[in-house]
């Protein structure tokens, strides 16, 4: 009896390759399948155009920017383009266990809804929190941990200014990932329509991970999420 397969189906990233997959036979499969910001979701690529794992961003790559240094980082409007560091700052993020067994590590003091954060600091490690995830509801946690990051803020030549960890910025003289140069823009007379943010959601949303615990178990919540959006 032939089996009958059903289920929305994820494309191949590369270009305009039309190959796609249902999410758990790409994982059958081997295909990888990487979160991704809005509006691609999942970055995934089939075995034809599958590039080779880059190696991990060495320390000489991560050194610390300078105020007023020329780098490379994402626009609200997903793209990358050049701009410039213009203040170094330190933000606070709270790291939790959702009951679902997934995980965040960069929640904001103000997402934690039975505690005020801002006033009172972090919860204890172990204790329950209410926390108002991206979608606007409300997901039972166990706060973690806190942690203090150092932030870079950028300015681009729109003018406009985003806060960014050290991980999405790239120096100019940096072998950039193949994602990143798919979507770099150059800044030109036109450079406000290139930034336009009229059909552009704001806020990408934050990552949930699954726990590592519960991986054999559970494809990552956010292939589902990937899914039913």
């Amino acid at each position: 009896m032939k089996r009958e397969v059903n289920g929305c189906c994820v494309q191949c990233s590369h270009g305009r390759c039309s190959t796609a997959f249902h999410p758990t036979c790409a994982q059958a499969a081997g295909i990888l399948m990487h979160p991704d910001d809005w509006p691609f979701i999942v970055f995934i690529t089939c075995h034809r155009h599958r590039a080779p794992l880059l190696p991990e961003r060495n320390a000489a790559s991560m050194r610390e920017l300078a105020v007023g240094q020329r780098v490379i980082s994402k626009h609200k409007n997903a793209r990358y383009y050049q701009c410039d560091v213009v203040e170094l700052t330190t933000a606070t993020f709270y790291e939790v266990v959702f009951d679902d067994g997934s995980y965040s590590d960069n929640l904001f003091p103000e997402d934690i809804e039975n505690r005020d954060c801002v006033r009172l600091g972090p919860p204890a490690e172990g204790d329950a929190v209410q926390v108002r995830w991206t979608d606007g509801l409300i997901y039972g946690a166990k706060f973690k941990a806190s942690h203090s990051i150092l932030m870079y803020l950028v300015e681009f030549e729109d003018g406009s200014q985003i806060s960014v960890k050290r991980d999405d910025i790239y120096t100019l003289d940096e072998n950039l990932p193949k994602r990143v140069k798919s979507r770099m823009s150059v800044a030109s007379d036109m450079r406000f329509e290139l930034f336009s943010q009229n059909d552009v959601k704001q806020n990408s949303k934050r990552q949930r991970v699954i726990n590592s615990r519960y991986r054999e178990d559970y494809i990552e919540p956010i292939i589902y999420r990937a899914i039913m959006e």
